[in-house]
């Protein structure tokens, strides 16, 4: 009986050791494989590959480029090697007739393919079409869900994997349109940043927070509203010194030119600003004034410089300049003497600052 029971024993002992960890039985895929074909896909190759690393880079996922070679189904089979790739993505752009977009579940063997009947065509709304479907896919391949249905053979061509053996019916399954999320034809815009602007010969520079409200239409023309408010600053003279305030406020249009991952604004409006004098410390034999706002208005010009860091999330870079009509002057005056401090017309500014973009 004692014999029976050690080799019980040793018989759980042996099997407990057999058994790998969960880690070995379930290897973490932490890869995309991407790779283009054709000369109308490479072209667009190196934009794509952008847009995917700064997608892939909040989702733990690393970008791995394998560019391919006929025929399809050797590339392929490398491409899902690795226990590590968890989805391959090739866009096929031989055909005139029309590129696709093939995504491959590495663990399944499986495959589906997306048409793109006129190809990209330089189109940046289309490049990021292209990338949202290929995210899409990793990250509901990450949460354990099915994303191919069609034997990776039926594809590509070769041979079907010893993994997923095809079925009859999926083989006539038809090559299916890309299902991207429709882009709306307008897109709302918040932006927050630091602003420095020019002011005066005895104050040339006044730093200040800049925020922005504005409307983007069919990815062509934007419009918005901003407003600018900045620190106070002191103005001294021989008759004394006092703090000014500054604050301006406008409105701008204009057109944009857009890449997957950079776009240019030009934009031209009109801008109001308020100008304030306050904490007067007159000089001896010198009285100070009640203080009050001044106000003036005129046009304003600028180019903005926005680059995507992922979405929503943009970095902006603004620089214009702004002219008023209305000449501004501080003046002071004693039994003796007099002194006074012009407030430039033309003013130059400059603004970095980050966007959040709907849509």
């Amino acid at each position: 009986m004692m014999a029976l029971l050690l080799a019980a024993v040793w018989l759980v002992a042996a099997e407990a050791r057999a058994e790998p960890p969960p880690s070995e039985m379930t290897p973490v895929r932490t890869e995309l494989v991407f790779g283009t074909i054709g000369i109308g896909a490479q072209a667009v190759h190196a934009s794509l590959v952008a847009l995917l690393r700064a997608e892939l880079r909040g989702m733990s996922l690393s970008l791995i480029e394998r560019q391919p070679a006929e025929p399809l189904s050797g590339w392929a089979r490398e491409a899902t090697g690795s226990g590590a790739v968890l989805v391959a993505i090739l866009l096929d752009g031989r055909s005139e007739q029309g590129w696709r977009l093939v995504i491959i579940d590495a663990a399944r063997g499986r495959a589906i393919v997306r048409a793109l009947p006129g190809g990209l065509r330089d189109d940046a709304a289309s490049i990021e079409a292209v990338a949202s479907i290929a995210v899409s896919a990793a990250s509901a391949l990450q949460e354990g869900l099915e994303v191919a249905s069609m034997p990776l053979a039926a594809v590509v061509g070769g041979a079907p994997t010893p993994s997923s053996p095809p079925a009859a019916a999926d083989r006539h399954e038809k090559e299916q349109p890309v299902a991207s999320k429709p882009r709306a034809s307008w897109q709302a815009r918040g932006q927050v940043g630091m602003s420095v602007a020019t002011f005066s010969p005895t104050a040339p520079t006044m730093q200040g927070i800049a925020m922005a409200l504005g409307l983007t239409f069919d990815e062509r023309v934007e419009a918005r509203a901003f407003g600018t408010a900045f620190l106070p600053t002191s103005i001294g003279g021989p008759l004394g010194d006092f703090r000014v305030t500054r604050t301006s406020v406008g409105i701008a249009a204009g057109p944009v030119l857009r890449s997957p991952m950079f776009s240019l604004a030009a934009e031209a409006g009109f801008v109001g600003e308020r100008v304030g004098r306050h904490d007067a410390t007159p000089a001896i034999g010198v009285v100070a004034a009640e203080p009050r706002a001044l106000y003036r208005f005129g046009g304003v010009l600028a180019l903005r410089l926005r680059r995507t860091l992922f979405r929503p999330l943009s970095v902006e870079l603004v620089a214009g300049g702004l002219y008023f009509g209305r000449r501004l002057q501080f003046t002071a005056q004693s039994a003796e003497s007099s002194w006074s401090e012009t407030v430039w017309p033309a003013v130059a500014f400059t603004q970095l600052g980050l966007e959040i973009a709907t849509n």
